[in-house]
């Protein structure tokens, strides 16, 4: 996870403009304000929406948009980094780096 996670970003960065970046980014950010929000923050509650999550990535897949298997591969990455602790705070925190940096990146293509 946590080489996963930085390996996925720079991926993105180098294959998607700018303007869908920031997308993925945000996407990624309400799916893991959903889970959270739906799921709940308890160890049993991560893992079922994990399972979710898992569910969504494969049907991203599945149809082929790159954009939300990235997200959601990224929020695959965060719920399985918070079910396994400390050891895996690099891979949160590039995340949300991740979403933080995106803020500044054009919202728009032109």
């Amino acid at each position: 996870m946590n080489h996963d996670a930085p390996l996925i970003i720079e991926q993105a960065y180098e294959t998607l403009p700018r303007p869908r970046i920031h997308k993925v980014a945000m996407t990624t950010m309400e799916h893991i304000r959903q889970a959270y929000k739906d799921y709940g923050a308890k160890h049993i509650d991560l893992k079922r929406a994990l399972q979710d999550f898992r569910g969504r990535h494969r049907d991203a897949r599945r149809r082929g948009d790159q954009m939300a298997l990235t997200a959601m591969t990224l929020v695959v990455i965060y719920l399985r980094a918070e079910l396994a602790g400390p050891a895996a705070d690099p891979a949160r925190a590039a995340i949300d780096d991740f979403i933080i940096s995106s803020e500044s990146l054009p919202h728009t293509e032109d």
